[in-house]
Order: structure tokens, then C-alpha cells, then sequence
């Protein structure tokens, strides 16, 4: 099968125009430089740190009902707000294998769903896994609010402790890359 004539230079023209618009995108400043460096920080005195952006405040530590250590910061940079909640059980789960430790923390994160007045999320991508943590197991999903504010939350979860982490904005985070190394930057205690 022959292309026309008219058929041709229809479609160099479609393809011209593609890449004039792409290469008029790849021209604008890179995405990296507007993207905070994280670094490793101690999560107050659970032993755990994560990788968090600059300005992370100290970690306020209260108490759940079954007296674990619970740490909690946040800040806000540029329009999107980082978070980090670590917990340290009261009493270590021993005996539990890692497939329901992730069981406990999806019960966890559905719990969190109420403070943040979660009204949609994706749902649970479960069996993330962690380097240097065999036992660990994480769970990821992305949630929306009734003000439509979306967020990209991970917890991490072993025998003795919860990481949870979330990047929350009126849109998706624009730096994919910088979101993925954060939710996956938490790192467990001895």
C-alpha cells in the first residue's frame, strides 16, 4: 500500500509538530533543581531515620492506648506538605510472620484515614520490600481528602516498629523520582 502524496507530507507535518512541542518542553528549566535534597535523619529516639527533606522540624513524640512511642513531623515546601510518623511498639510482635505484620499496618494506615479525612483512595499495592530489611514489608497506596488534596503514602512495617511517610498537595508531586526515594527513605532501629 502506497501513501499519497498529501498523505505524507500530512504526516511529516503531524510529526514536525509533535517534536517542535516536545523539544519546546525539554527546553524549560530541569525538574531536579526545584526538588528538595533529602537527607538522613534520626526520627527523635525511636532508632529509626528517614531520608526527609530541609526544615523537617524535631519530632513531637506522644503515646498510643497501648503506651508504644509515637513520633510525628511535617513541613511544608512549596505547596506540598512531607510527613513522617514512626511508631515503636510497646512490645515487639515476636512471633508474628511478616505477612501479618503487613496485615497490622494496613489497619494502621486505614486508621490513618480518619485524621486525614480520607474520602477516595487507589487501594493497597501490598509486598513492597525494603534492602538491608528482610523481614520488612511495605504497603503503598494514594488517598484523596474531601478538599481534593492528594496524597502519596507508604508505611513500612517490622516486628517492632511502623514508618509511614506521605507527600500531600493540591495535584500529584511533580518530582516522581524524589517521591518514590522519600516514601521509600524510611529506615527501621535495632
Amino acid at each position: 500500500m502506497r501513501l499519497s502524496q498529501k498523505t505524507g507530507i500530512s504526516i511529516l507535518i503531524f510529526i514536525f509538530l509533535t517534536a517542535s512541542f516536545f523539544k519546546a518542553f525539554s527546553q524549560s528549566e530541569p525538574v531536579s533543581t526545584k526538588a528538595p535534597r533529602l537527607g538522613k535523619t534520626d526520627i527523635g529516639q525511636s532508632g529509626c531515620s528517614a531520608y526527609l527533606p530541609p526544615g523537617m522540624p524535631e519530632f513531637d513524640l506522644s503515646k498510643s492506648e497501648d503506651n508504644s512511642d509515637v513520633y510525628t513531623s511535617e513541613v511544608e515546601l512549596d505547596s506540598f506538605v512531607f510527613g513522617c510518623i514512626a511508631v515503636r511498639f510497646s512490645e515487639p510482635f515476636t512471633d508474628a510472620s511478616p505477612d501479618e505484620m503487613e496485615e497490622l499496618l494496613i489497619s494502621y494506615m486505614d486508621f490513618l484515614k480518619s485524621p486525614f479525612e480520607i474520602t477516595n483512595a487507589v487501594g493497597y499495592g501490598k509486598g513492597h520490600l525494603l534492602d538491608g530489611y528482610p523481614d520488612a514489608r511495605g504497603v503503598i497506596d494514594y488517598w484523596e481528602d474531601g478538599n481534593g488534596r492528594q496524597y502519596a503514602v507508604k508505611g513500612w512495617v517490622n516486628q517492632k516498629y511502623i514508618g509511614f511517610l506521605y507527600i500531600g498537595g493540591a495535584g500529584d508531586y511533580p518530582y516522581l523520582n524524589l517521591q518514590q526515594m522519600y516514601l521509600d527513605g524510611f529506615r527501621f532501629g535495632e
